[in-house]
């Protein structure tokens, strides 16, 4: 019964790595080769004439460009392989400056619930394929930290994306109303799991190794949705 009940979490954590490869793997987008699927004749016929004219005018090279003028693709708001424009007008007020500087660090706290969260599953997965609880033992402690940056990261994000708009792209929306609610559902992992000295010596609940694995997913997909918005929606095709 014991190695039984080890095979079936060991299950379910394998079926959570291939679920976030497939993720990655049939990301949406079709696949880009060269220069974004542009394909390149290996060379036109050009008319005769063209060459033998002793008239025509020589070839020059284009003068060097600025950097300046670079299109970068952030400046492309209505491509949808481009990096979605997230630039707003500086605030002139000193609330709005502080909203607008708090908000510019969301891409930096974001990846503490990610990291923390992660490290939380691949410890489970260590006690659940070894037999020993008290690999994760101190998950209570690592889940407690990713609440409490969760719950920071939140608020930040809605600093950095304002208020949602009717011209809001989907994975912004999903991205927004998601990260709003992924802090209950970690907090909701956390409340589940065992104390340190409890979990040492005993596997982990089921209930909370199902929380786990969503929250899991969620946060995966999470990320992927952050991507979209400040790499463009192709950042993961192959």
């Amino acid at each position: 019964m014991r190695r039984a009940s080890i095979g079936w979490r060991s299950a379910i954590f394998v079926a959570l790595a291939v679920g976030a490869l497939s993720m990655l793997v049939l990301a949406p987008g079709a696949p880009a080769f060269a220069h974004n699927g542009e394909r390149h004749e290996a060379a036109e016929q050009a008319p005769a004439t063209a060459t033998s004219t002793p008239s025509a005018a020589p070839a020059q090279s284009a003068p060097p460009m600025d950097a300046s003028q670079i299109a970068w693709p952030s400046e492309d708001a209505d491509s949808d392989s481009g990096m979605m424009e997230m630039h707003h007008d500086r605030p002139t007020t000193f609330a709005g400056r502080l909203i607008a500087w708090l908000g510019a660090w969301h891409p930096a706290i974001v990846h503490f619930p990610v990291a923390l969260l992660l490290t939380a599953a691949f410890l489970e997965l260590a006690a659940a394929m070894r037999g020993k609880p008290v690999y994760a033992a101190s998950n209570k402690i690592i889940l407690g930290l990713a609440v409490l940056s969760a719950f920071v990261a939140a608020p930040m994000g809605w600093a950095d994306a304002g208020l949602p708009a009717p011209d809001d792209k989907w994975f912004l929306t999903w991205h927004r109303w998601i990260g709003t609610g992924l802090p209950v559902l970690l907090l909701l992992a956390w409340w589940l799991k065992r104390p340190p000295d409890e979990a040492a010596k005993k596997p982990s609940a089921p209930i909370y190794e199902v929380v786990l694995v969503l929250s899991v997913l969620v946060i995966l997909a999470q990320a992927y949705l952050g991507g979209n918005i400040t790499h463009g929606e192709d950042h993961l095709v192959f």
